[in-house]
């Protein structure tokens, strides 16, 4: 049988997700692809132009708007390659309108409906030749500092980013040192924040664009007291709508300033209807922690901590608000010596449905927003897959707390599929149906611990099916009949290629396609 060679995993990876992604990774930037993107060269620089458009004293203005698709613009021609990612960042002011920057197709470039210094990914079209931007019939804008690099990620060289990939694109994450936690697999959520990173939106004081935030953007948040007395703790506020008798997860990244400590708070729809968490944005470590509430803290690059609170609605209250307050300490609110300078850095706060927090969600829009749900697949037919027999050995980790999280050899369908995973903190290596009938049920290895990296080997043939985690004892079954239509090979999500995602990583996977001993399972989890 031979052996398929794949310069990387994304050419074997078939992977959708119908949104945009964050994760941690190493990035790197190639070199300026744009000519003169601070218009300083009097003959334009190898910009177009449209008849709305002019370039003088070191920008390029727009009045009056380009009217419909179609029109010139402002555009440059840059040779992108399909497929790859791209980092835009251009200054932007004096905007009435909108406008859109985009390759090849206007439908699927990025509206610009804000000002400030602006960066955002593009990923290469096939039959696109240069950098479009086009102003809305009405619109007016000034631009400068435009600027196009490529993104490379995994790089020696690369800065760890907490990167927002596009769409369809698979995140490989890492941790705060720079390990490979591996392949990020995560179902839908939805951010029920309006305005995750533009607290001038919420209640309080602060100060807007003050330091990086983690995903490198000059767009955290400077949270301050205003020498505003002394009758009440210093917070900022976002009312929200919820739904009764649900978990919810709240979390927000966290920096100090002149103070190290930081409480986030859910008011008035749980019981007790004040409950509050404190963290040391010092130290790393989870403080006081409310009645009902379960705190967690988790570290990023650059001084940055992810910090969250689990709790669940009580069966009334549909409103309520999110706070984060300053504190000079443990359980101890800011609401003395208070003299304008006592201040800490907040970004991209997120209101989830679910017992734990899963990657940051941008939403800063004025509404909520979702991320899809991460579905990556194999086809069997690119590694010579075994229709009668085989071993496979994952290394993983998942979120703090699952269901049923799984991975599957299956035909597209539940009837013939040999999955494994995890539910309830015990092991599911394998469940294996053949023509609709369930011929092995759960071979039980319990132990997987949420957040702690496991290895889990399944080896499989007719009437001969074992399991191990971690090394530890061979679970076995002597009456399975092997499904043999497997078309595809699930990562990190069920049979059907929907649903019971893994919540977690996978770092790794290895596959032999004929069914190893029981004591190569064990030395191989080991």
């Amino acid at each position: 049988m031979g052996t398929k060679q794949f310069s990387n995993y994304e050419s074997l990876l078939t992977f959708t997700r119908a949104s945009k992604g964050h994760a941690l990774r190493p990035v790197s930037y190639g070199t300026e692809l744009v000519n003169n993107g601070d218009f300083e060269l009097g003959d334009n620089g190898d910009w177009g132009v449209s008849t709305n458009w002019t370039i003088s004293g070191g920008v390029a203005t727009l009045v009056g708007g380009d009217g419909v698709y179609g029109n010139s613009g402002l555009y440059q021609v840059i040779d992108l390659d399909v497929g790859k990612i791209y980092k835009v960042s251009l200054d932007v002011s004096g905007l009435t309108g909108t406008f859109r920057v985009y390759h090849a197709s206007y439908s699927t470039g990025t509206n610009i409906d804000s000002t400030g210094t602006l960066v955002f990914n593009i990923v290469g079209e096939s039959g696109g030749t240069r950098l479009n931007i086009l102003g809305n019939n009405g619109s007016a804008v000034t631009l400068d500092n435009i600027s196009v690099k490529e993104v490379t990620f995994d790089q020696p060289d690369g800065t760890l980013t907490l990167f927002e990939h596009p769409e369809n694109v698979p995140r490989v994450e890492y941790d705060a040192d720079g390990n490979r936690l591996g392949l990020l697999v995560e179902e839908s959520r939805t951010n029920l924040v309006a305005y995750s990173e533009d607290f001038s939106q919420w209640t309080g004081f602060s100060d807007p664009n003050e330091i990086l935030a983690p995903d490198g953007t000059l767009t955290a948040t400077k949270a301050r007291d205003n020498n505003q007395g002394t009758n009440a703790a210093v917070t900022l506020i976002e009312p929200v709508t919820v739904s009764t008798s649900t978990t919810y997860t709240y979390s927000v990244f966290g920096k100090k300033g002149q103070l190290n400590w930081m409480a986030l708070g859910v008011i008035q729809f749980t019981t007790p209807n004040n409950g509050r968490v404190w963290f040391d944005l010092d130290s790393g470590v989870v403080g006081t922690q409310g009645s009902g509430l379960s705190g967690a803290i988790e570290e990023f690059p650059n001084g940055w901590y992810r910090c969250s609170v689990t709790f669940t609605t009580d069966a009334v209250d549909t409103t309520g608000q999110l706070y984060i307050y300053l504190c000079e300490g443990d359980n101890l609110f800011l609401n003395t010596n208070r003299d304008g300078t006592s201040d800490l850095y907040v970004w991209g706060a997120q209101l989830e449905a679910g017992s734990f927090p899963t990657s940051y969600i941008k939403s800063n829009s004025g509404s909520t927003t979702t991320r899809s749900a991460d579905v990556a697949s194999i086809p069997v037919a690119d590694f010579g897959y075994n229709q009668s027999a085989g071993t496979v050995v994952q290394e993983f980790s998942t979120a703090d707390v699952f269901t049923a999280n799984e991975n599957a050899f299956s035909d597209g369908t539940n009837d013939n599929r040999i999955m494994w995973g995890l539910n309830a903190n015990t092991g599911r290596a394998p469940y294996i149906s053949a023509g609709g009938t369930n011929t092995v049920a759960l071979i039980n290895n319990s132990g997987i611990a949420g957040g702690v990296p496991s290895k889990l080997g399944i080896a499989f043939a007719s009437n001969d099916v074992a399991s191990s985690l971690d090394g530890g004892a061979v679970a076995t079954d002597t009456s399975a009949t092997i499904p043999t239509s497997i078309t595809t090979l699930y990562l990190g999500v069920g049979a059907t290629g929907t649903g019971t995602q893994i919540n977690g990583h996978i770092k790794s996977i290895k596959y032999y396609p004929r069914r190893l001993s029981n004591a190569q399972l064990v030395e191989l989890t080991s």
